[in-house]
Protein backbone atom coordinates (compact mmCIF):
# COMPACT_ATOMS: atom_id res chain seq x y z
CA UNK A 1 0.00 0.00 0.00
CA UNK A 2 1.32 3.52 -0.76
CA UNK A 3 0.98 5.62 1.71
CA UNK A 4 2.23 9.26 2.35
CA UNK A 5 3.44 8.74 6.67
CA UNK A 6 1.69 6.01 8.69
CA UNK A 7 -0.69 8.62 10.57
CA UNK A 8 -2.83 9.20 7.77
CA UNK A 9 -2.50 6.14 5.43
CA UNK A 10 -4.75 6.00 2.66
CA UNK A 11 -3.73 4.79 -1.47
CA UNK A 12 -2.17 7.12 -3.77
CA UNK A 13 -4.04 6.91 -7.23
CA UNK A 14 -2.16 5.62 -10.43
CA UNK A 15 -2.61 8.35 -12.04
CA UNK A 16 -0.57 10.66 -9.46
CA UNK A 17 2.12 7.72 -10.04
CA UNK A 18 2.27 7.74 -13.36
CA UNK A 19 3.15 11.91 -13.26
CA UNK A 20 6.56 12.96 -12.73
CA UNK A 21 7.23 16.89 -10.70
CA UNK A 22 5.61 18.62 -13.59
CA UNK A 23 2.15 16.93 -13.18
CA UNK A 24 3.42 15.36 -16.99
CA UNK A 25 3.06 11.80 -18.16
CA UNK A 26 6.01 9.65 -17.52
CA UNK A 27 6.98 7.88 -20.85
CA UNK A 28 6.21 4.16 -20.93
CA UNK A 29 9.48 3.61 -22.94
CA UNK A 30 12.29 1.14 -22.77
CA UNK A 31 15.63 1.68 -23.48
CA UNK A 32 17.48 -0.05 -26.76
CA UNK A 33 18.79 -2.96 -24.95
CA UNK A 34 15.92 -3.87 -22.87
CA UNK A 35 13.93 -3.71 -25.99
CA UNK A 36 16.83 -5.60 -27.84
CA UNK A 37 16.46 -8.66 -24.60
CA UNK A 38 12.73 -8.40 -24.76
CA UNK A 39 12.56 -9.06 -28.65
CA UNK A 40 14.83 -11.73 -28.18
CA UNK A 41 12.94 -13.81 -25.07
CA UNK A 42 10.10 -13.71 -27.26
CA UNK A 43 11.63 -16.06 -29.95
CA UNK A 44 11.94 -19.71 -28.62
CA UNK A 45 15.02 -21.54 -27.37
CA UNK A 46 17.32 -22.98 -30.73
CA UNK A 47 19.22 -25.91 -29.84
CA UNK A 48 22.07 -25.35 -31.93
CA UNK A 49 25.82 -24.89 -31.51
CA UNK A 50 26.59 -20.83 -31.41
CA UNK A 51 29.34 -19.65 -33.55
CA UNK A 52 32.30 -18.09 -31.18
CA UNK A 53 33.82 -14.59 -31.79
CA UNK A 54 37.64 -16.71 -33.67
CA UNK A 55 35.76 -18.36 -36.09
CA UNK A 56 33.50 -15.40 -37.10
CA UNK A 57 36.78 -13.09 -37.06
CA UNK A 58 38.59 -15.54 -39.14
CA UNK A 59 35.38 -15.58 -41.72
CA UNK A 60 34.75 -11.94 -41.92
CA UNK A 61 38.95 -11.90 -43.00
CA UNK A 62 38.20 -14.71 -45.76
CA UNK A 63 35.23 -12.15 -46.91
CA UNK A 64 37.54 -8.75 -47.00
CA UNK A 65 39.94 -10.98 -48.64
CA UNK A 66 37.61 -12.20 -51.34
CA UNK A 67 36.06 -8.93 -51.98
CA UNK A 68 38.74 -6.40 -51.65
CA UNK A 69 41.22 -8.66 -53.60
CA UNK A 70 38.47 -9.01 -56.48
CA UNK A 71 37.82 -5.03 -56.24
CA UNK A 72 41.47 -4.54 -56.48
CA UNK A 73 42.01 -6.73 -59.52
CA UNK A 74 38.85 -5.46 -61.29
CA UNK A 75 40.35 -1.83 -60.92
CA UNK A 76 44.02 -2.88 -62.30
CA UNK A 77 42.60 -4.73 -65.07
CA UNK A 78 40.83 -1.03 -65.86
CA UNK A 79 44.39 0.47 -65.03
CA UNK A 80 45.90 -1.85 -67.40
CA UNK A 81 43.56 -1.65 -70.52
CA UNK A 82 43.60 2.13 -70.61
CA UNK A 83 39.94 2.32 -69.42
CA UNK A 84 40.95 4.28 -66.46
CA UNK A 85 44.49 6.35 -67.07
CA UNK A 86 45.36 6.53 -63.57
CA UNK A 87 47.42 10.09 -64.60
CA UNK A 88 44.34 12.05 -65.06
CA UNK A 89 42.47 10.78 -61.92
CA UNK A 90 42.38 13.08 -59.28
CA UNK A 91 42.58 12.62 -55.35
CA UNK A 92 38.60 13.17 -55.07
CA UNK A 93 38.55 10.09 -57.93
CA UNK A 94 39.83 8.07 -54.94
CA UNK A 95 37.57 8.67 -52.51
CA UNK A 96 34.51 7.41 -54.60
CA UNK A 97 36.87 4.11 -54.62
CA UNK A 98 36.20 3.71 -50.67
CA UNK A 99 32.57 4.38 -51.45
CA UNK A 100 32.63 1.77 -53.64
CA UNK A 101 34.32 -0.55 -51.68
CA UNK A 102 32.13 0.24 -48.66
CA UNK A 103 28.72 -0.51 -51.27
CA UNK A 104 29.92 -3.90 -52.53
CA UNK A 105 31.08 -5.22 -48.69
CA UNK A 106 27.25 -4.25 -47.99
CA UNK A 107 25.86 -6.06 -51.14
CA UNK A 108 27.87 -8.92 -51.00
CA UNK A 109 26.88 -9.85 -47.03
CA UNK A 110 23.12 -8.69 -48.12
CA UNK A 111 22.86 -11.21 -51.02
CA UNK A 112 24.90 -13.98 -49.68
CA UNK A 113 23.37 -14.32 -46.03
CA UNK A 114 19.90 -13.99 -47.45
CA UNK A 115 20.19 -16.85 -49.95
CA UNK A 116 19.82 -20.33 -49.78
CA UNK A 117 23.20 -21.03 -48.47
CA UNK A 118 22.74 -18.33 -45.49
CA UNK A 119 26.06 -17.61 -45.36
CA UNK A 120 28.87 -15.65 -47.55
CA UNK A 121 32.04 -17.50 -48.89
CA UNK A 122 34.19 -17.23 -45.26
CA UNK A 123 31.25 -18.57 -43.00
CA UNK A 124 30.24 -21.14 -45.81
CA UNK A 125 34.04 -22.51 -45.65
CA UNK A 126 34.14 -22.56 -41.72
CA UNK A 127 30.57 -24.02 -41.74
CA UNK A 128 28.57 -21.14 -39.98
CA UNK A 129 25.39 -20.15 -41.15
CA UNK A 130 22.96 -16.66 -40.00
CA UNK A 131 19.64 -17.61 -38.98
CA UNK A 132 16.79 -15.00 -37.48
CA UNK A 133 15.81 -16.01 -33.89
CA UNK A 134 13.27 -18.52 -34.92
CA UNK A 135 16.02 -20.63 -37.11
CA UNK A 136 14.97 -19.37 -40.60
CA UNK A 137 16.53 -17.69 -43.46
CA UNK A 138 16.67 -14.28 -43.24
CA UNK A 139 15.06 -11.60 -46.05
CA UNK A 140 17.47 -9.41 -47.90
CA UNK A 141 16.62 -6.41 -46.27
CA UNK A 142 17.24 -7.53 -42.70
CA UNK A 143 20.55 -8.83 -43.97
CA UNK A 144 21.70 -5.71 -45.59
CA UNK A 145 20.72 -3.70 -42.23
CA UNK A 146 22.71 -6.55 -40.09
CA UNK A 147 25.90 -5.82 -42.20
CA UNK A 148 25.04 -1.92 -41.99
CA UNK A 149 24.81 -2.09 -38.20
CA UNK A 150 28.05 -3.65 -38.02
CA UNK A 151 29.23 -0.13 -37.89
CA UNK A 152 27.73 0.57 -34.31
CA UNK A 153 29.64 -2.66 -33.08
CA UNK A 154 32.51 -1.31 -34.00
CA UNK A 155 32.27 2.49 -33.39
CA UNK A 156 31.94 1.68 -29.71
CA UNK A 157 36.01 0.60 -29.89
CA UNK A 158 34.90 -2.86 -30.51
CA UNK A 159 32.88 -3.71 -27.68
CA UNK A 160 30.12 -4.73 -29.84
CA UNK A 161 32.14 -7.04 -31.29
CA UNK A 162 33.30 -8.37 -27.82
CA UNK A 163 30.15 -8.63 -26.90
CA UNK A 164 30.08 -11.98 -28.20
CA UNK A 165 32.04 -13.59 -25.85
CA UNK A 166 29.31 -12.20 -22.87
CA UNK A 167 26.24 -13.49 -24.57
CA UNK A 168 25.34 -16.85 -23.71
CA UNK A 169 24.07 -17.20 -27.55
CA UNK A 170 26.95 -15.60 -28.93
CA UNK A 171 25.40 -12.56 -30.73
CA UNK A 172 27.10 -9.32 -31.43
CA UNK A 173 25.18 -5.81 -31.02
CA UNK A 174 24.36 -6.27 -34.74
CA UNK A 175 23.13 -9.25 -34.15
CA UNK A 176 20.67 -8.16 -31.18
CA UNK A 177 19.77 -5.16 -33.22
CA UNK A 178 18.58 -7.20 -36.14
CA UNK A 179 17.59 -10.64 -34.38
CA UNK A 180 19.94 -12.92 -35.67
CA UNK A 181 21.97 -15.56 -34.61
CA UNK A 182 25.58 -17.17 -36.68
CA UNK A 183 25.56 -20.77 -36.03
CA UNK A 184 28.07 -23.64 -36.47
CA UNK A 185 26.29 -26.43 -39.24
Amino acid sequence: MNSINSAISYRIPNFVLKRNLLNLSKPNSLNLFKWIKHKSNKAPNLEVDYAGLGARLFATLIDLFIVYGSLLIIEKLLILSNIININEINHDAFNYRYLIYIFAWILYNGILESSVYQATFGEQILKLKVIDLYGKRMGFIKATARCIYTIFSFLSFGLGIWYITLDPKKQSWHDLIVGSYVIKT
